[in-house]
């Protein structure tokens, strides 16, 4: 079982509340991409955060007119409201900011900042206002900081955790849901103590939207579930056998209730090579052979499931329900909204701008605030007494003309490049990394030997492609991709196989874990571990720039269908890729180095396990 670790860091100084500084207004004539992540309501008006222009666009509630936009100088990722103060969390300079807005004056003030782990994703406040949760991507942190009424933020503590954190949520006042990034893994945290309350998972992966239905007490949670055990066929893509769509529902009393909690899965086969036993092993006969729409995610739990034969629903994100139990959620890769006018009802679509990310609702809850992260617009949804409709759409500002990688980003992000609609190239590859999950896909030329999603991430210039190198050319890799794993129906000639090789080569590896903890090891241990990493032949696979190489290799490792020579991954990033192997068998890197499959005539010795161990966290 692996087990969450918990780093109570000392207790930061306050960081008081400084005068508070207007920041700069924005023209919004001068064409640029805004790209809105994230949407809040504020008083009497409406508020994005823009990524690449880190920048806060204000809309009138009442008129649904801009009010002004203003620029933080960060690349923003998401932004709340506590009533009295809003805050966001800006990316590329790990901070947290905290604003005031004047919306008479037609200003945002400033009132302070503070310093945040690396990738910082998302945030949630609690119901009282007093308490701010952010998650921070790859350094795998939870910060749990205070907000008081002047402004003043002070760090409580920081909680590690096993897997990369995105999205947040209070489900009351002292209790944060945590949720996975890639994978299925959830946590329930008491957000005072910072203390683990629940460890838990739902069978699926990229969980991008919760929330809570007060109407039946359940934690709403969309996600998707990949068949590891299916190859991708026209018939099973178009019957929605492969990748499933859902909303699951698990009721909280249970959820919290005094049963040992399960542990963090990363799918339905376990593998056991490096555990008592040996050999593999299925976690569940009956679970392994249910249907993925039929599983369920623990007692009293629930699935409701998104999309039919013809009618996909790629990408299911963020959700939020009313007090009259109207229930919303946008299906990011199809552009759409689904919403549903009482939990018992079916769920209907309304289409929206180009990739809905985020949506919020009316202080009377009458409306539904979409931000389309594509389309630098936000869709406006009225709720009537039988269904809900468009009322406008309102434009943040020009947009400038898109160059290639645009369009390779925003093809990558879109579920209707495949057949129906039921998954994009981020359903496996979440943001350009992985779900940790495996695919058969057929992109190594055989059927039935499923092997694990590659993190593309730095991937581009990684070459070959395919775990047994065949694909000479990334180009070649995605035109493959897109025909078979995705059973595309765009014509050969108009499949968009440049602009998404143009974005590809845009994407760094992830950084290592050691990294993104800041806590580098002294040079010294890194220069011994060096001098291992080329003297035990790591560098003979593992080789310049990339930490790969164009040849296959035979470590002792076979696929169903016998293959036993691959291609070894780039070990860029290395560290916030697991599981490993093709197969996906080794847990960590630590059974990597302990296995047979490398150097099995002088094994390591557990000081040079170790040395090579921190190296690889760096990388």
């Amino acid at each position: 079982m692996l087990l969450l670790v918990f780093a109570i860091a000392p207790v930061a100084d306050k960081v008081a509340a400084e005068e508070p500084s207007p920041l700069k207004s924005i023209d919004r004539t001068t064409p640029t991409l805004r790209t809105p992540l994230d949407v809040i309501s504020h008083g009497s008006a409406v508020f994005t955060a823009n990524s690449r222009t880190g920048s806060i666009t204000a809309i009138d509630q009442k008129n649904l007119t801009i009010i002004g936009e203003w620029s933080t100088g960060g690349t923003l990722s998401a932004i709340e409201s506590n009533g009295r103060f809003l805050i966001a969390t800006d990316e590329s300079a790990d901070r947290l900011l905290v604003m005031t807005p004047d919306l008479s004056q037609c200003k945002l003030l400033l009132n302070s900042q503070h310093r945040l782990p690396t990738n910082p994703v998302d945030l949630a406040i609690s119901s009282d206002g007093g308490i701010v949760a952010v998650s921070s991507l790859w350094s795998r942190t939870v910060s749990l900081l205070t907000l008081d009424s002047s402004g003043t933020v002070r760090l409580q503590s920081s909680v590690s955790l096993p897997f990369c954190p995105r999205r947040l949520l209070f489900i009351d006042c002292c209790t944060v849901i945590v949720a996975d990034s890639f994978g299925g893994n959830l946590a329930a945290l008491d957000a005072t103590s910072g203390r683990l309350l629940k460890q838990f998972s739902v069978h699926g992966h990229n969980i991008r939207g919760m929330a809570v239905n007060p109407r039946t007490n359940s934690l709403l949670v969309s996600c998707q579930t990949l068949d590891s055990s299916t190859f991708t066929t026209y018939e099973r893509v178009f019957w929605g056998v492969l990748m499933q769509n859902g909303l699951h529902s698990l009721p909280l009393d249970t959820l919290f209730s005094s049963s040992p909690p399960p542990s963090f899965a990363k799918g339905v086969h376990e593998r056991s090579e490096f555990q008592q036993g040996g050999n593999y092993a299925v976690k569940s006969e009956a679970l392994a052979a249910a249907p993925a729409y039929a599983r369920q995610d623990g007692p009293g739990a629930s699935r409701y499931p998104l999309g039919t034969p013809s009618i996909g629903s790629g990408d299911p994100g963020a959700i939020v329900v009313t007090s009259a139990d109207i229930t919303a959620l946008v299906l990011s890769g199809t552009s759409q909204i689904a919403f549903r006018m009482a939990s018992h009802l079916p769920f209907e679509r309304i289409t929206t701008g180009r990739r809905p990310e985020a949506l919020c609702l009316s202080a009377d809850q009458s409306r539904a605030f979409i931000a389309n992260r594509f389309e630098d617009s936000l869709t406006v949804i009225t709720f009537g007494k039988e269904t809900a409709a468009v009322e406008t759409t309102v434009d943040l500002g020009t947009m400038r003309p898109l160059t290639e990688e645009d369009i390779g980003e925003q093809t990558f992000f879109n579920a209707q490049v495949s057949l129906d609609g039921w998954y994009s190239c981020h359903s496996c590859h979440t943001d350009g990394h992985t779900n940790g999950m495996l695919a058969d896909t057929f992109g190594d030329e055989d059927r039935g030997a499923p092997k694990k999603v590659i993190s593309l991430l730095g991937s581009a210039d990684a070459g070959p492609w395919a775990w047994n190198g065949a694909r000479k050319h990334l180009e070649d890799q995605i035109h493959t991709s897109l025909l078979i794993s995705m059973q595309s129906q765009i014509s050969t000639e108009q499949l968009p196989v440049q602009p998404l090789a143009a974005w590809l080569r845009t994407l760094q590896p992830a950084p290592g874990i050691a990294t993104a903890e800041n806590r580098l090891p002294d040079p010294r241990i890194l220069q011994q571990a060096r001098q291992v990493f080329e003297t035990v032949g790591c560098t003979n696979c593992h080789a310049g720039r990339t930490l790969t190489s164009a040849d296959i290799y035979d470590v002792g490792i076979h696929d169903e269908q016998g293959e036993t020579h691959f291609n070894p991954p780039s070990l860029s990033g290395v560290s916030q890729r697991a599981p490993y192997f093709h197969d996906g068998r080794a847990a960590t890197l630590e059974d990597v180095l302990r296995s047979a499959h490398h150097n099995p005539n002088e094994p390591l010795t557990d000081h040079q396990i170790q040395l090579l161990l921190n190296l690889l966290d760096t990388l």
